[in-house]
């Protein structure tokens, strides 16, 4: 996707409209990169805007940062229960599809990072998907979903397939972060590119099971069940949300300076 594409999707995006990107913005989630160049074009043609893309894999971020040479946009390596940051430095907070990587138990000190590096009346966006309805639309995402926790329970590792909206806006409302709204938004079909992606995906998955009676389960009866649905008729991936808040205060955008590597306190969390 070309930057001038990028810009005029998200230009048209009435979700965006009004947001304002002459600050210093903090992108949290990464996905393809595209919104990282989008938000950093913005900021470019603001005169004054920052972005920066935390993550934490420097293969990811490298590959991103050499798609966007010549943006007002950099990269940190850094995970999210301790973002690497002075305090009061960021104007607006994005979260793209990373709120689900937090788990419930750790939204309230979270968020107080996101506080704690706010300017005061700064923003914050957070987008993300919630847990598949019971809708028809919804049951061959509901499988898809299904299938990934019992592989993954299986293995002994975490799954991270949707947020809770309800849970994130208490805790938020509970540090103090003010005019907090949502948006519901339907959920992206579903196509036969995601339902071959998702066999590949849950074949190699599946590989690495050790309960044989469960990998065969899973690649017989799981997998046609999610073929069966997906050609049922329109199938959609669940809802997605935007939640946004600000931290109570007027100073956003007070700071118009770039960051410099001065201003970043890289921490070593292993």
């Amino acid at each position: 996707m070309s930057n001038e594409g990028t810009v005029r999707g998200f230009a048209q995006d009435e979700l965006w409209r009004g947001v304002d990107l002459s600050g210093n913005t903090l992108l949290i989630g990464l996905g393809e990169g595209h919104l990282a160049e989008a938000l950093a074009l913005q900021g470019q043609r603001s005169g004054t805007g920052y972005t920066i893309a935390l993550g934490d894999r420097q293969a990811e971020l490298a590959r991103i940062a050499s798609s966007a040479t010549g943006l007002p946009l950099g990269y940190v390596n850094g995970r999210l229960r301790a973002l690497p940051f002075v305090d009061e430095s960021i104007d607006l907070v994005v979260l793209n599809g990373s709120l689900r990587q937090v788990r419930p138990n750790a939204l309230l000190p979270f968020f107080e990072q996101v506080w704690r590096v706010m300017v005061p009346g700064g923003a914050i966006r957070i987008a993300d998907v919630l847990e598949p309805s019971e809708a028809p639309y919804n049951e061959a995402w509901r499988i898809y979903n299904g299938i990934i926790e019992t592989v993954a329970r299986s293995l002994g590792r975490s799954t991270a397939l949707y947020a809770s909206l309800q849970t994130a806006a208490a805790a938020m409302a509970s540090i103090g972060f003010d005019d907090l709204n949502v948006t519901l938004l339907p959920g992206l079909p579903l196509t036969d590119a995601w339902l071959e992606h998702t066999e590949e995906a849950v074949m190699a998955m599946a590989s690495r099971l050790v309960d044989t009676a469960l990998r065969d389960r899973v690649l017989t009866q799981d997998v046609r069940r999610l073929i069966s649905a997906y050609r049922s008729g329109e199938q959609r991936a669940a809802e997605r949300f935007v939640l946004r808040g600000t931290r109570v205060g007027n100073l956003a955008l007070d700071m118009r300076a770039s960051f410099t590597e001065e201003d970043l306190q890289v921490e070593d969390d292993d």
